[in-house]
C-alpha cells in the first residue's frame, strides 16, 4: 500500500524510502541534495544552529584553521542567503555547545574554547537580544553535551570537560523548565559516559544515540540508549544498530515524527540512516551531499557538521573533513527536502 503511493506520486518522500528501502533497497541519489550555499560565515566545525520562525540562526564554532572560536550569529530562511546578526554576541567565544529550540525561543548552553568549559545559559528569541539566564549551572562544564526540548522541558546528557592534561567524558542527565534551575535526572546514566552523543525527543521518549571517548576507530560509540520516564532511567535499545560507531553525526526527527534520520560523522562518513522506532536502522544513501565511495571519504565526507529540519527540508552546516585537529573545514549549507 505504501509503496503503491509512492510510486504513483511520482515524487519519493524520505518516509516513502523507508518503507521501500526496508524492502527493496532504495536508495536517495546523489541529486536529492543541494548545495545551498558557501559561506559568508567562515568555515567552522562544533558550531550549533536551529530553527526559530521562518529563519535558522547558527551560532559559534570552532574556526580560522582551527585555533579561533566564534561569538557571531547569523540567519537565513533558505540556507541560500545568510545575514550577520551579531559578531560579537554576549556570550563568550566557544564551540561544541548546544542550541535547544522552546517556547518560540533559542537555549544556548555549555561549550568550550581550547582552555575553558562553560556551563552558561542564554536565550533569545530573536536572535539579537541574548539574555544571561545563568552564568554557572549546577551541572558541571562541558561541551559535546547532547539536549534536546522534551514535553516542555530542556534537557541535557554527557559531555567532556579538559580533567589536567586529559580529557574526562560525563554521564549525567539534567532538566529545566526556564534554563536556570536545573534538575538533576541522573548523576551516572548506565549508557558509556561519552561526549559527542546525540539526544533526541522521539515518540514520547528520550533517546542517547552514539558518541565518542576518544578520537581513534576504537573509541567510538554506536550504542542506543531509551528513556520512558524523561531521562531518569535508561534501557540498551540496540549494542549494534547496523551504521558504524560514531561522533559528531547529525540526528533529527523526521517532521511528520515517524522516524529518525541519521546523518554521518567520524570518521569523515558521507552516509544517511532511518529507523522508525530506534532499534531496526535501514541504510537509505551512500552519497550525503553528492559525496560517494565506500565508507571514511576525506575529500567530502564530514563530522561536528550541524544538522536540522526547517520548513520541512534537512539542512546541515559546516563540519570538519581532517582527521587531525588543525585541518579541512567546511563553510557550506546543504539541504534534503523531506
Amino acid at each position: 500500500m505504501m509503496a503503491n503511493l509512492c510510486i504513483v506520486l511520482q515524487s519519493l518522500s524520505l518516509i516513502c524510502i523507508l518503507e521501500l528501502a526496508a524492502a527493496a533497497r532504495v536508495e536517495v541519489g546523489v541529486e536529492s541534495w543541494r548545495l545551498e550555499s558557501r559561506g559568508p560565515w567562515g568555515a567552522r566545525e562544533g558550531l550549533m544552529a536551529a530553527s526559530l520562525g521562518d529563519s535558522m540562526y547558527l551560532t559559534g564554532g570552532r574556526g580560522t584553521y582551527g585555533v579561533g572560536f566564534a561569538r557571531d550569529v547569523w540567519r537565513s530562511s533558505n540556507g541560500t542567503e545568510w545575514t550577520i546578526v551579531t559578531d560579537s554576541a554576549p556570550w563568550d567565544r566557544r564551540a561544541y555547545h548546544i542550541v535547544i529550540p522552546m517556547g518560540g525561543c533559542l537555549y544556548l548552553a555549555g561549550g568550550q574554547t581550547f582552555l575553558t568549559f562553560y556551563n552558561d545559559v542564554w536565550k533569545t528569541c530573536d536572535g539579537s537580544t541574548w539574555e544571561l539566564l545563568t552564568k554557572d549551572a549546577n551541572w558541571s562544564a562541558r561541551a559535546g553535551l547532547g539536549g534536546t526540548e522534551h514535553n516542555g522541558e530542556l534537557v541535557i546528557a554527557g559531555g567532556c570537560y579538559q580533567d589536567g592534561l586529559k580529557r574526562s567524558f560525563l554521564g549525567d542527565v539534567w532538566s529545566s523548565e526556564d534554563g536556570k534551575s536545573w534538575k538533576q535526572l541522573a548523576s551516572d546514566a548506565p549508557w558509556k559516559a561519552r561526549s559527542g552523543l546525540r539526544l533526541v525527543s522521539f515518540k514520547e521518549e528520550l533517546y542517547v544515540i552514539a558518541g565518542e571517548v576518544g578520537f581513534t576507530p576504537d573509541t567510538q560509540l554506536g550504542d542506543i540508549w531509551r528513556s520512558a520516564d524523561g531521562g531518569v532511567s535508561w534501557k540498551l535499545v540496540t549494542a549494534s544498530p547496523g551504521f558504524s560507531p560514531r561522533s559528531g553525526h547529525g540526528v533529527v526527527v523526521h517532521p511528520s515524527g515517524s522516524a529518525l534520520i541519521l546523518v554521518a560523522g567520524w570518521p569523515e562518513l558521507h552516509d544517511m540512516w532511518m529507523s522508525a522506532n530506534g532499534t531496526s536502522w535501514v541504510e537509505v544513501s551512500k552519497t550525503v551531499w553528492q559525496c560517494s565511495g565506500s565508507g571514511r571519504n576525506d575529500t567530502c565526507g564530514k563530522f561536528d557538521f550541524w544538522m536540522l529540519v526547517h520548513q520541512n527540508k534537512l539542512f546541515t552546516v559546516g563540519g570538519s573533513g581532517s582527521y587531525s585537529t588543525f585541518g579541512k573545514m567546511y563553510d557550506e549549507t546543504w539541504s534534503f527536502y523531506l
